[in-house]
């Protein structure tokens, strides 16, 4: 079955500008099959040292655009879309969508561009997704630029409360059980409610520096998700934790704070740095959920300074 492809989409202003260079790359597309079956839409970008930018929870390749189109002039600069998500293919079992599988999934990739190792990196559940590639495959990691994200339980910590959030979200999920059809229509009908994006804006943005338009995108994007898909990957999201074994992290890692993040609070970055103990630990002033669209030109500067000290 032919699946359509769905560009990388572009960010609403001026990407931060890389080193030159004298050739022009265009993105190589193609997919990488899972021992499953499963199609793995990949994109590269450039040409060098290979980087590899793993989004988060119902996100795309728009998440890492700024960064992935400066890195790209002195880079390889290469995403991939997880099983269900815009370009990949989705498997009849839902059970499959848990970060261990995108971890394998990542492996494939590895295998179809021919990468021995590579530097990942990765933003929220991204962040989750890039531990556990490397928890699977150490050797494959060359180091690791870790944003926003946290070691266990996300909806524990979402928004500084440790009760409401995960009570809500056992409510949708019983919703979805009793009858994910209704549940889907009633999905379908918060399209372009403008409270939704105001919300959005407000808690994963910082609203006075992000760009409407991305905003705008990704709210798009949670819209167009099968609402299924969200919650098979939030219940896998949630049960993850890599708390027990991050002290055996021995490559190099930067990790990434906004702090003013209101989805994955500093805090948990600050444990990550405590139990990674070959990490440093970077703030990001007036970094929201997403520094990396809010000030793509600072997160860019301090990325690129943490690789030449590999």
């Amino acid at each position: 079955m032919e699946i359509p492809q769905k560009p990388r989409p572009k960010g609403a202003r001026k990407p931060a500008k890389g080193p030159t260079s004298p050739d022009h790359h265009e993105a190589r597309n193609g997919y990488a099959t899972t021992q499953d079956g499963i199609q793995i839409f990949y994109s590269v970008e450039g040409e060098g040292e290979p980087l590899v930018f793993c989004y988060g929870l119902v996100c795309s390749s728009l998440h890492w655009t700024y960064q992935i189109d400066h890195f790209k002039h002195s880079h390889r600069s290469i995403w991939f879309d997880y099983r269900a998500h815009h370009n990949s293919s989705t498997p009849e079992d839902l059970s499959t969508l848990t970060i261990p599988h995108f971890a394998r999934d990542l492996s494939a990739v590895f295998d179809s561009i021919g990468l021995e190792k590579a530097v990942l990196l990765g933003h929220s559940m991204g962040v989750s997704v890039a531990l556990e590639f490397y928890r699977q495959f150490p050797d494959r990691v060359k180091a690791l630029v870790l944003a926003n994200g946290t070691a266990k339980r996300p909806l524990e910590t979402l928004l500084n409360n440790p009760n409401i959030i995960p009570s809500g979200f056992n409510l949708l999920r019983a919703a979805y059980s009793r009858s994910p059809q209704l549940f889907a229509r009633i999905w379908k009908l918060q399209k372009g409610n403008a409270l939704v994006r105001m919300i959005v804006k407000l808690a994963g943005f910082n609203p006075h520096l992000a760009a409407d338009e991305d905003v705008e995108r990704y709210v798009a994007q949670i819209e167009e998700m099968d609402p299924g898909v969200l919650l098979h990957v939030l219940e896998a999201y949630q049960a993850y934790d890599a708390t027990a074994w991050l002290h055996t992290v021995k490559v190099p890692t930067l990790i990434l704070s906004g702090d003013e993040d209101k989805v994955t609070p500093p805090a948990q970055q600050i444990l990550l740095h405590q139990l990674i103990p070959t990490s440093q630990l970077g703030s990001v002033r007036h970094g929201s959920h997403c520094p990396q669209m809010d000030q793509p030109e600072l997160v860019a500067s301090r990325i690129e300074q943490f690789l030449t000290t590999l």
